[in-house]
């Protein structure tokens, strides 16, 4: 499903170890724009017929593209071509916005932070039911961001992921907060699989046993603003203190 003004939502079906692959990539509102434009001249010729609400689904072959209007109306193409071109259009936005998801350090923020990363084992709501996995989000100056929760359901492995963009005021602040109590890392200190990072100057380094927990907590101020992927709550070690 392809928002316009907003983001761009797939659900794929794994066949192998990797899962099911559920992924949310929200680009900037003016790449939507253009993307829509494209679109839209598809469409405008396109012949459609209006989906009625007791219609099943099951029955329509596949590959099938819908239309939903403002007021909540749904259009189907009618026209292999046309939804053939559709989806063409669909997969190469989502191919195209998965090569330039991972977010770079961007500029320095008023504390010398130019992007932030925190890992690690998480547990989140899915479906109702209480899920662990693990939780790895990225959030660069920027405003952009990226999160990837990697869980085992019922069904087999899922893998949920989200990417977009913040305003970089919005972004830079956020970090700046959720990095106020770290510490570095001594060389010696044991490393974790659970971690939080601080870039800045272009290097990455890992908070301190004592600063772990207390990023963590900073960190989920700010995860309803990311939503989605970026929502389960990371657990820091048992010896990480606040």
């Amino acid at each position: 499903m392809v928002s316009r003004g907003g983001c761009v939502a797939t659900v794929g079906s794994g066949t192998d170890d990797t899962g099911a692959d559920a992924r949310i990539q929200c680009p900037r509102s003016e790449r939507m724009a253009t993307w829509f434009s494209g679109v839209d001249a598809v469409t405008r010729s396109a012949a459609i017929e209006r989906v009625n609400d007791d219609d099943d689904n099951d029955d329509v072959p596949l590959p099938a593209a819908e239309l939903i209007t403002s007021s909540g109306t749904v259009l189907r193409l009618r026209e292999t071509i046309d939804v053939a071109k559709i989806v063409a259009e669909v997969r190469s936005l989502r191919a195209e916005l998965a090569a330039s998801e991972m977010p770079a350090p961007g500029p320095s923020s008023p504390a010398g932070w130019q992007m932030l990363r925190v890992s690690g084992s998480a547990h989140v709501f899915l479906g109702g039911a209480p899920t662990t996995g693990v939780l790895d989000a990225r959030i660069s100056t920027s405003g952009q961001y990226l999160c990837e929760f990697v869980t085992n359901m019922q069904d087999g492995p899922l893998r949920a992921i989200k990417s977009g963009w913040l305003a970089p005021t919005v972004a830079t602040k956020a970090i700046d907060e959720i990095l106020s109590p770290f510490q570095a890392a001594l060389a010696d200190e044991r490393k974790h699989a659970t971690f939080a990072a601080a870039f800045s100057s272009g290097n990455e380094n890992r908070a301190n046993e004592a600063s772990m927990a207390a990023v963590f907590a900073k960190f989920a101020l700010v995860q309803d603003v990311l939503g989605d992927a970026c929502l389960p709550e990371l657990e820091a070690p048992p010896d990480s203190v606040l």
